[in-house]
């Protein structure tokens, strides 16, 4: 542990000053609070104080993140807490307690500001804007220990409670539509010892919410999707999805229809993984970021032999059958053509992902056609949207190889101008569902910074970096988008 002594003072007034806690305070106080506080700095995995000490200072967290730990009967332990925003920490402890009953510890590089205890008490005494603020963190303390043991207690699954888990590192910054990021801090191991389930389920629990489009999960960050976090079938979008634990006979019997939208989106996936995978390919063959990009394409082969395997399961009948057979015949020569890394390559692996898109593009639109409703055709138009911001990153990557100069150039605007025509028909569409319409408005949005990026001003330095920034919006508009696609889905039952 690294303490600073008094000659940091000017550093704890400018964090004291600007907290959530103590900013705007009388300046008299919150000299004689700077006065008896000082700078704590922990390196990842550093106990800032252990059970049982007296407590003799409070610490507010600027950043970095830390774990706070109690001892369970048996000898083993439980992570109460994980704290990655700015907070005062053991609110409890430090006002209802001489001792700590938790250990807390750093996870990640931290910075704390520890305040004499004696001084802390007293500032409260005397400041009722102070005494409302710390009411307010006990207050949210005790809501999160109720929702916390209901949902042990009474039966929530482990997709409800982990969700409701990023919810609260998320705090109250989720808005109607849109995206909030959480920047995973902890280890799965520690997270998961947090909300009582072991690592390999917190695993499966992410993505059980992946797959139903409520998060994205992009290496430490997570990316909950707003929009989808609401119930859009009962067109209440104050009505919060919910994650019940299924009883026995609520399974889908062996051999019934899926619904017409699940169908078609999954369907559609076939052709959206055809055109990841080509964006993959071409990010390795064209050195940007290539480690990044072979983990990616590893990931999108698995979803798309699995996605091949449940669709193959189905029993789709004669015409969608015929129109999986072909993606079927063409699958392992695209596989086998992306084993290579060479540029010199490029032109077969844009022939062959152009041929897999047909045929996937035929199979969605066979399902749409089938079910008969308007609303599995918007599945199939969002679909389609989502596969065209990949393919416009795939057209952009490969206009510089072999002989695909020429015909990328008019495929680039035709593909633009589809994807422009096909939000236009969707936000004609969205009707009353509030979330529905603030998500394409979302896509909108995305799909002018994302057009912007694909012509950037001539001056910026090099290709790869403009290639970097194109493909970055590419997956935040592949985001709004694929929520969009997921809350259409929902409406086709």
């Amino acid at each position: 542990m690294n303490v600073r002594s008094n000659d940091a003072l000017r550093a704890q007034r400018k964090l004291l000053a600007a907290s959530q806690l103590l900013g705007g305070l009388p300046p008299a106080l919150l000299v004689g609070l700077t006065t008896a506080s000082r700078i704590v700095e922990l390196a990842a995995n550093q106990t800032l104080y252990e059970a049982g000490q007296p407590i003799r200072e409070a610490h507010i967290l600027f950043t970095g993140s830390v774990k706070r730990v109690v001892d369970v009967p048996g000898g083993a332990s439980r992570v109460i807490e994980i704290v990655q925003h700015e907070q005062l920490l053991g609110v409890g402890e430090v006002f209802g307690a001489t001792h700590y009953a938790a250990t807390c510890s750093s996870i990640t590089v931290t910075q704390l500001v520890a305040i004499d205890i004696r001084k802390l008490r007293e500032a409260v005494h005397l400041n009722r804007n102070l005494s409302s603020r710390i009411i307010a963190a006990l207050a949210r303390r005790q809501c999160a220990t109720e929702f916390d043991a209901a949902g042990f207690h009474y039966g929530q699954t482990g997709a409800q409670r982990l969700l409701d888990y990023l919810l609260d590192q998320a705090g109250e910054r989720a808005g109607l539509a849109g995206e909030t990021t959480v920047l995973l801090k902890a280890s799965k191991k520690v997270i998961a010892a947090r909300i009582g389930m072991t690592p390999e389920s917190l695993s499966r629990n992410l993505r059980e919410l992946s797959d139903k489009g409520v998060i994205v999960v992009d290496g430490r960050c997570v990316h909950i999707q707003n929009a989808a976090l609401l119930d859009t079938v009962s067109g209440d979008a104050g009505q919060r999805l919910s994650f019940s634990r299924k009883r026995k006979g609520d399974a889908r019997p062996a051999g019934k229809a899926l619904p017409s939208g699940v169908l078609v989106n999954m369907c559609g996936r076939l052709r959206l993984l055809s055109q990841r995978m080509a964006v993959a390919w071409g990010s390795i063959a064209a050195g940007v970021a290539p480690s990044r990009a072979r983990i990616k394409l590893r990931q999108c082969e698995k979803d798309f032999i699995r996605n091949l395997e449940r669709l193959d399961g189905l029993g789709l009948g004669a015409e969608p059958s015929a129109k999986l057979e072909t993606i079927k015949r063409l699958w392992p020569s695209y596989q086998e053509a992306m084993a290579s890394e060479d540029a010199a390559d490029a032109e077969r692996i844009f022939v062959l992902s152009e041929e897999i898109l047909d045929a996937a593009d035929g199979l969605t639109a066979c399902a749409a056609s089938q079910a008969a409703i308007p609303e599995a055709n918007y599945v199939n138009t969002a679909g389609r949207n989502r596969m065209l911001s990949q393919r416009i990153c795939k057209l952009f990557l490969f206009h510089d190889w072999g002989k695909l100069d020429g015909s990328i150039a008019v495929l680039s605007r035709q593909t633009c101008q589809e994807f422009e025509s096909n939000l236009a028909e969707l936000a004609r569409v969205a009707g009353s569902q509030a979330e529905l319409g603030a998500q394409l408005e979302v896509v909108a949005s995305q799909w002018q910074r994302f057009a912007r990026a694909l012509c950037p001003d001539p001056s910026p330095a090099g290709k790869a970096k403009h290639a970097r920034l194109v493909l970055t919006e590419g997956e935040r508009l592949l985001r709004c988008v694929d929520t969009a696609v997921k809350l259409f889905e929902r409406l086709a039952k």
